[in-house]
């Protein structure tokens, strides 16, 4: 993997001197995350998701895990190892889907 995430990489690069920049970057994140979060709102409400399921900790756990994967893939070099790492994500996720469906 040669290329990582932009908004992964400049966060990377961020000083204490940037807070504009970090401010930025946080409000792409949050967007995302709330995002993220809707899905997994929705996917409750309609049953296939347990209902003691916290939607924006699932959002941050997706999102981190996705940009510490294309990190780590970008410094490997191994698109391999991102593609382990979301599919060990996504059996996690699946333990919140419940057992006998909606």
């Amino acid at each position: 993997m040669a290329r990582g995430c932009p908004f992964g990489t400049i966060g990377n690069e961020v000083t204490e001197n940037d807070e504009l920049i970090r401010q930025d970057l946080s409000l792409i994140f949050e967007v995302s995350k709330a995002k993220l979060a809707s899905f997994f709102i929705k996917e409750k409400a309609c049953g296939r998701l347990v209902p003691d399921g916290r939607e924006d900790s699932l959002a941050d756990f997706c999102l981190a895990t996705i940009q510490g994967a294309m990190l780590m893939g970008k410094v490997k070099r191994s698109r391999q190892l991102v593609e382990q790492v979301a599919h060990e994500a996504m059996t996690h996720v699946r333990r919140y889907v419940p057992a006998t469906g909606p």
